[in-house]
């Protein structure tokens, strides 16, 4: 035990001249502020804050597991995650099968000093001691490192000095360990000691890894309100950190564009209270895109003008299949399928009616049965884009689910798609916009990924009808106060539901119309070379008489384009 005392005091020499560098580079940086935040009060890259401005920050525990799970090695050097002290006592937590470890464990001091033990402090950096008791020198034993502390496999703990005397130290290592319980659920988990502190203040805390010490004060509950005390990211400031971004988008706003999560809402379905402040200076990820704009607007229609598109599913599996090679040219597509389903409601009771071939059924465990037992819209619509559900619902607003925008309602994002994601067999292929009472009726749910539909046939065994595809809620609309329309519709992506177009009931349904929108400085050289794989321009239609089109169809349709639109 006598080398591990001597790698300890290295290690404390080494922390407390970071820690003195860190305090001093901290007070030598020129007084920046960003709108109320003094960065010279920051020692990491990214601190999390209250939105509202307020302290501390209280935040819940499942905040900071898509942090801890995301594998960010490469990108993040450092977690600095502390919790709010826990108090230790009949109440709450307390420790347990702490006497086997110790020698004399029935003596009077050994007893005075664990009475002396007032709490506990989740903690993944020795930081979260320093900042809980400034003075401290703390010894990390020889073997161990500060990393364990972020482990989630097992779980550690650094404890008092004046517990550590007391400890047998004939033991082995791995079995120098205690348990802390939780006193109403009754579970408990072991934590290894691997290191102690010395402080000048009261020897009256233990310093848990993070993760161990929130699955013992979760006990039966899926979260621990009020939990963290901080949250802090150190970053690879030589790597590509869109990752780490895009993570923190889905759960915390970005402080620099605050105002474009006005209308969002997170991955814990909750309207972003908490926001990310970087120093580092990351350059913030715009999601809203923008509509301020002259556009051109692109429109597509049949050549013999008939009044009805008619057009086959065939056109739109094209241009969503190669959204990719035009998507650059172009700020929305806007194909559209009409209204899907039958309200049985417009019947009297008792009155036969034909249902529509397929239904939006809610998937989910027991647990979801809020969600499963919901009151589902009648219909259904196919769109790419918010502009169909903003033409159909007048003064409607959408707000969208963490990072997802407009443009996923064309195509699903890679890291999205599941195969065989339902028990029946369905493949997760698209997403959904649901009536705002639907999302209100969940906003108990963790996470906004348990919205998911499944589109099925209205009658098990009907031929022609075998279908289970897959949609992921990523957002939902409002209508206006006042509004005399109804919640009667679910917006669903065409991507997913074209795979009906593969049955006998539904190939010869049809596109009802076409309309693409671009910046009114776009290449339109670039877009219209594109489109004439499938449309003839309108005023060149004689052109591509009696020719065929990249589908091997004639050539039926039209576009037209109307520039400097606002």
């Amino acid at each position: 035990m006598k080398s591990n005392r001597k790698t300890g005091m290295s290690i404390i020499a080494v922390l407390t001249v970071i820690v003195m560098i860190a305090l001093l580079s901290a007070s030598c940086k020129p007084q920046e502020t960003l709108e109320g935040f003094n960065i010279t009060t920051f020692n990491s890259d990214i601190v999390i804050k209250r939105v509202d401005g307020q302290e501390p920050l209280n935040m819940p525990y499942r905040y900071a597991m898509p942090i801890i799970r995301a594998g960010l090695s490469e990108e993040v050097i450092g977690i600095n995650i502390s919790s709010v002290r826990c108090k230790i006592g009949r109440k709450g937590l307390s420790m347990s099968g702490y006497e086997k470890i110790l020698v004399e464990p029935d003596s009077s001091e050994v007893t005075r000093v664990i009475n002396s033990i007032d709490y506990c402090k989740g903690i993944t950096t020795l930081s979260g001691i320093i900042a809980d008791k400034n003075d401290s020198r703390i010894t990390i034993y020889e073997g161990y490192n500060e990393e364990l502390l972020l482990e989630t496999s097992q779980n550690y703990a650094i404890i008092p000095s004046t517990l550590s005397k007391h400890i047998n130290q004939e033991l082995p290592d791995a079995d120098k360990v205690f348990y802390v319980k939780n006193n109403e659920t009754r579970g408990a988990e072991p934590f290894k000691i691997i290191g102690e502190y010395t402080t000048n203040k009261e020897h009256d805390a233990l310093y848990l890894s993070f993760y161990g010490m929130g699955k013992v004060a979760k006990g039966a509950q899926i979260d621990i309100p009020d939990y963290i005390d901080c949250m802090e990211i150190d970053v690879n400031e030589g790597k590509d950190l869109s990752g780490l971004i895009s993570v923190l988008n889905n759960y915390f706003a970005d402080y620099n564009v605050l105002s474009q999560y006005e209308k969002r809402i997170n991955r814990f379905n909750e309207r972003y209270p908490y926001m990310f402040v970087n120093t580092a200076g990351i350059k913030p990820v715009l999601i809203e895109e923008d509509t301020n704009f002259k556009k051109n607007i692109i429109t597509v229609s049949r050549i013999d003008e008939k009044s009805d598109l008619m057009m086959s599913h065939l056109y739109g599996d094209a241009l969503v299949k190669e959204y990719h090679e035009y998507s650059q040219y172009i700020s929305d597509i806007n194909i559209s399928t009409g209204i899907k389903g039958v309200n049985p409601a417009d019947y009297p009771t008792g009155t036969k009616y034909q249902p529509y071939g397929l239904k939006l059924m809610p998937l989910g465990m027991q647990q979801d049965r809020v969600w499963m037992s919901f009151n589902v819209p009648p219909y259904h619509k196919a769109v790419t884009s918010i502009s169909e559900i903003k033409r159909d619902k007048q003064g409607c607003e959408i707000y969208f689910y963490g990072n997802y925008r407009n443009r996923d309602l064309v195509k699903q994002r890679e890291q999205d798609y599941y195969e065989k994601a339902t028990r029946r067999g369905g493949d997760m292929k698209g997403y959904a916009i649901i009536p705002a009472p639907m999302f209100e009726a969940v906003q108990h749910y963790i996470m906004t990924s348990q919205q998911v539909l499944e589109l099925c046939p209205t009658k098990e065994g009907t031929p022609g009808t075998t279908l289970y595809v897959a949609f992921t809620a990523i957002g939902y609309y409002k209508l206006p106060e006042g509004s005399q329309d109804a919640y009667d519709v679910i917006y669903i992506t065409y991507y997913g539901n074209n795979d009906k177009y593969k049955l006998d009931a539904f190939k010869d349904e049809h596109i009802e119309s076409i309309t693409i929108e671009t910046r009114s400085d776009a290449d339109m050289e670039a877009l219209t070379r594109y489109l004439r794989k499938y449309f003839a321009p309108k005023d060149a239609v004689d052109e591509y008489s009696g020719s065929k089109n990249e589908l091997g169809l004639d050539y039926e349709y039209c576009y037209t384009i109307l520039k400097n639109v606002d």
